[in-house]
């Protein structure tokens, strides 16, 4: 009855009774088959649930199965431990579900590894390694993943868990934590390449692959892309060498060095919260007819540069266009960390298990699923005779997209109305819990109130952060 109440309530909180509780039934008709039995389905559409409504920094299981109705927390610790369903599966589930509802031929599949800092030395991956979120070395668990990119939304779409060296020596340490005895030592470019190798092979609809320095410098990711048939902006090293059209090798930092001043030109590759992000582009051609150099300029400090190895399928276009769209799209996997972490408790678990570290990993990832797909932007208008899905039972309301206006010249006056932005993947989960709560019709009123209140300031904050970045071009000199 709880869960029955829940899901007419997210669906109160878009006017139309249908949204988010169409996007849950849809999720969990997915995963449905994942699961023999109905305790355990029921415990995982609970886990996810809790994981949308539990509020806090620590999201256990404890705290879980409280915001879940339980009485204990033994259902929530058998479901991640004991009760005998495929993680893969329902992975495969959730991503059938974000292709269904954000698939594009176009899209970018961003990768990039995020470290989740742990005390002790028995949970699961767990060792002194660079942890990029503090700069330094740090006793953390480190998973790499790839995220699904497109105009509209994005969401955090595979991952690999990354097993250090030190756990390869003995079998002892991988015995306690329950690794399957085919894992083998993988290093996170590799790890990248079989998510990529993998989404081609499932037929994922998407064209491209970005990756920083990281990934860049990976001869073998490189060439899963291109067997794939797939292309890629990735960054790369400042001594990372490319074959000219003259069959001399250079370092990418001579290539920029070599550059005229005429080849710079200053492209956005996307808006920002606080106006486009620009910056100077320049690209150099190599021996090979399919790869090209990329560099990056600061319009601030011209001497930080940054470097891109690229490639373009036989039969696509080449321009510069795309290949800087594409290195923009880098940073959405670093969102999804953040919201993952931020909004589902990505990394707030307390499992030391093999098994249980994944399918905590995939509930999480179902939770950020269906609030990007919540906020997304508003799908692109059908093709000439095809009908566009019914309103209120797969449209996304009217109310949740982006009606804030944006400046088009240095001269441009405040507008009276200035709109509201998109509801975010952090709004998205606020209504939800504000739907859920068990709080007057007053009070939830006034919660909703807040809600258009916050999105309307900020679309008028937005509005002059876009025009002072116009005023300070204009005035450049």
């Amino acid at each position: 009855m709880r869960t029955l109440n829940n899901e007419v309530a997210a669906g109160a909180i878009v006017g139309d009774g249908a949204w988010l509780g169409e996007l849950r039934r849809e999720l969990f008709a997915l995963l449905a088959g994942v699961f023999m039995q109905a305790r355990s389905r029921l415990a995982a559409f609970a886990y996810i649930g809790a994981l949308l409504a539990e509020p806090g920094d620590r999201r256990s299981c404890w705290q879980l199965a409280e915001a879940a109705g339980h009485r204990s927390p033994r259902r929530m610790q058998a479901l991640l431990a004991e009760h005998r369903w495929d993680w893969k599966a329902a992975l495969a589930a959730l991503q059938q579900f974000i292709t269904a509802r954000l698939g594009d031929p176009g899209a970018i599949l961003a990768i990039d590894e995020t470290a989740e800092l742990k005390k002790g030395t028995a949970t699961v991956g767990v060792a002194r390694q660079y942890a990029g979120i503090t700069g330094q070395v740090e006793n953390c668990q480190t998973v790499v993943f790839a995220a699904y990119v497109t105009h509209r939304a994005h969401a955090a779409f595979d991952f690999r868990l990354y097993l250090p060296k030190a756990w390869f020596r003995g079998r002892a340490r991988r015995q306690r934590a329950r690794v399957p005895g085919g894992v083998r030592f993988a290093t996170k470019p590799a790890l990248a390449a079989a998510m990529v190798t993998a989404a081609a092979w499932s037929c994922v609809p998407f064209a491209w692959v970005a990756g920083d320095e990281v990934y860049g410098r990976s001869g073998k990711l490189r060439q899963a892309c291109e067997k794939a048939g797939k292309g890629y902006v990735l960054g790369v090293p400042v001594n990372f060498r490319v074959t000219l059209p003259s069959g001399r090798t250079a370092a990418v930092a001579a290539v920029a060095a070599m550059t005229p001043g005429t080849a710079w030109e200053t492209r956005s590759c996307g808006p920002g919260g606080k106006g486009h992000r620009d910056y100077a582009w320049a690209w150099a051609a190599t021996a090979s007819p399919r790869h090209w150099a990329l560099i990056r300029r600061s319009l601030a400090n011209p001497a930080d540069l940054a470097f891109f190895y690229c490639h373009v399928p036989q039969g696509q276009p080449v321009t510069l266009t795309v290949l800087v769209r594409t290195a923009g799209k880098r940073w959405p996997a670093e969102e999804c960390h953040q919201q993952g972490k931020g909004q589902t408790g990505l990394d707030q678990h307390q499992v030391r298990l093999w098994c249980s570290f994944h399918r905590h990993t995939v509930l999480s990832m179902c939770a950020q699923a269906l609030l990007a797909v919540a906020a997304a932007r508003q799908a692109p208008a059908p093709p000439p005779g095809e009908s566009r899905a019914p309103a209120g039972s797969s449209a996304q309301p009217a109310a949740w997209r982006d009606t804030g206006k944006l400046p088009a010249t240095p001269g441009d006056r405040p507008p009276a109305d200035p709109g509201m932005v998109k509801v975010s993947i952090p709004e998205a989960r606020r209504l939800a819990r504000l739907a859920a709560a068990p709080v007057t019709r007053a009070t939830r009123e006034a919660g909703y109130a807040w809600s258009r209140w916050r999105r309307r300031h900020q679309a008028r904050a937005r509005w002059h952060h876009y025009h002072a970045r116009l005023k300070a071009v204009a005035q450049a000199p």
